[in-house]
């Protein structure tokens, strides 16, 4: 099971950035699901309310430590532009994670 860990909360945007394993991320949520946004049980485009997503990995050099090499294994905005075929079901988990997570918090506010 890969660890995801969120980094920043949610702003009134939806902008959500953190880690999975090694993998950096960041993802926009709408509040509600939406025609172009990822489903999450097929990861085609439709009915999901994770709407853009970035996944990658940040490696530094050892012959120019200060400039880093990013090796990006997925990209949706509002389509897939590049998802890594072997890193499918790392991508599931997080796009399924961020649904539920975003989910709960609507429960919880609205509980208020």
């Amino acid at each position: 099971m890969p660890k995801i860990i969120v980094e920043s909360k949610n702003n009134q945007y939806g902008i959500i950035y953190g880690k999975i394993d090694d993998y950096n991320w960041y993802a926009l949520v709408q509040e509600e699901k939406v025609s172009y946004g990822i489903n999450p049980v097929t990861l085609e485009r439709g009915w999901g309310k994770v709407s853009r997503l970035f996944v990658y990995k940040k490696t530094c050099t050892k012959l120019i430590p200060e400039q880093f090499i990013k090796s990006v294994i997925a990209d949706y905005r509002h389509k897939w532009n590049w998802l890594e075929n072997d890193q499918k079901d790392l991508i599931a988990k997080l796009v399924n994670y961020l649904e539920l997570r975003y989910s709960l918090k609507v429960l919880h506010n609205k509980a208020k």
